[in-house]
């Protein structure tokens, strides 16, 4: 019976995912020998991208040391494989995680370096618990002329703050993003060029300027905090999950027409899907969305111009829009709206604009506090059913929870108590 466990603990050391377990250690200045093999004998920033390319093997780790890295790239060419990811790991070990940190500077801003770039097809990478700060672009995957795709990247906790460009990604495919906080960048924060296919990104934020007026003077034409491009190949099966996106803004545009979104998909994307996303206080749309068939379900827009613009098909499950000119703008259709509640909108509830040939419809949901319920420009259609609306001078109150135009979109703070089965809950 001992040789036989023996035998299998051996067989099972000699699979494949076990070939190349090893870790190695980096830290800025490098320590010892520096051949990695420990903190005492470290790597240093110099030898970066040959440690990822040509020391590490599928499965292997590369653990980084507190500290600050001064201009250091990083491009990775070789990869891990199915099941067995090369990681790229930042680890506190008593100053913080990790920072990278560069020179660039939002006076100049498509001036400065790259940190990341991952060249095409190089797949199975995962990078995890670093900083980036003042890069123009944080982490760049550019397509080739045969379009190679690169596959199963996973980029967790990786916080950048002062850049460009933050995620500027093409042909990427099963790729994940994970609490990944982007804040106080010119152009954008996550940007999915083209050809990127099966993308969830889980609890990702991209705050612009943090609510800072002055950082807001800076920002470039367009800021936006997610962008799916329409650059070429198209992309497909992008998931946001418990995601935000706020204060894209660039007030100083000189155009009657000013821009600056949260979440911006284009038209020749496909199936996209919003989980209890949240878009508040950016220039014009909260969800700025292009393609047909798109689902927002338990999603919050508040604050911005025009909260949920939806130019072609789409259905809102549990949505609530509020503080804004208008909760739903339509210029194509159909859109069904589901048990949502608009509140607090400055010229209407729904509004369709010139190609709006379909029917919006609500259902069950709770209209509070707008001046009207539907405003078109030249054609569409609005139909509602079971749905309470309420002016400023009804004589009954939707008895919001704790309702607030500085509301971060979580809580219970517009659940109504008087009308529990119609708009929008938080449970």
């Amino acid at each position: 019976m001992m040789m036989r466990v023996v035998w299998i603990l051996f067989a099972i050391t000699c699979l494949p995912g076990f070939a190349h377990a090893a870790e190695f250690y980096l830290s800025p200045q490098g320590a010892g020998q520096k051949d990695g093999t420990s903190w005492e004998n470290a790597f240093g920033q110099d030898s970066l991208s040959s440690v990822v390319n040509e020391t590490l093997q599928p499965g292997d780790r590369l653990l980084i040391d507190s500290g600050r890295y001064t201009d250091a790239r990083l491009s990775i060419s070789n990869g891990g494989s199915q099941g067995l990811p090369k990681t790229i790991s930042g680890v506190d070990r008593g100053d913080g995680l990790p920072v990278f940190a560069s020179s660039w500077s939002e006076e100049d801003p498509d001036k400065g370096a790259t940190f990341v770039r991952i060249e095409p097809g190089t797949g199975h990478v995962r990078i995890e618990n670093l900083r980036i700060e003042d890069y123009e672009n944080c982490v760049l995957a550019r397509p080739d002329k045969q379009g190679t795709n690169s596959r199963g990247l996973v980029f967790h906790d990786v916080d950048m703050r002062r850049f460009r460009h933050g995620f500027y990604l093409s042909n990427c495919d099963d790729l994940l993003l994970e609490g990944c906080d982007l804040s106080r960048y010119t152009k954008h924060g996550f940007r999915f060029e083209e050809g990127c296919n099966r993308v969830t990104l889980r609890q990702c934020t991209a705050d612009c300027s943090e609510g800072d007026a002055e950082w807001e003077t800076k920002t470039e034409l367009f800021p936006f905090g997610f962008l799916v491009n329409n650059g070429g190949e198209p992309n497909s099966e992008l998931v946001f999950e418990d995601c935000l996106a706020s204060n894209n803004r660039m007030p100083l545009q000189k155009k009657k027409y000013k821009n600056g979104d949260g979440f911006v998909v284009e038209g020749n994307t496909t199936d996209v899907r919003f989980v209890r996303c949240r878009g508040i206080r950016n220039q014009d749309g909260g969800f700025d969305l292009k393609v047909d068939n798109v689902e927002l379900t338990d999603c919050v827009a508040l604050g911005n111009s025009r909260n949920i613009r939806i130019w072609k098909s789409a259905t809102l499950e549990n949505c609530f829009t509020g503080w804004g000119s208008c909760g739903l703008w339509c210029n194509g259709g159909p859109i069904t709206v589901n048990r949502s509640t608009f509140h607090a909108m400055r010229t209407a509830a729904v509004q369709t604009d010139d190609r709006a040939k379909e029917p919006v419809t609500l259902n069950n949901c709770l209209i509070t506090s707008c001046p009207k319920v539907h405003r078109k420009t030249s054609r569409g259609k609005l139909t509602t059913n079971d749905t309470v609306v309420l002016d400023e001078t009804a004589n009954q109150s939707p008895e919001y929870v704790q309702p607030s135009p500085e509301w971060d979109g979580l809580g219970e703070a517009m659940n109504s108590r008087a009308f529990q089965d119609k708009g929008y809950r938080q449970e």
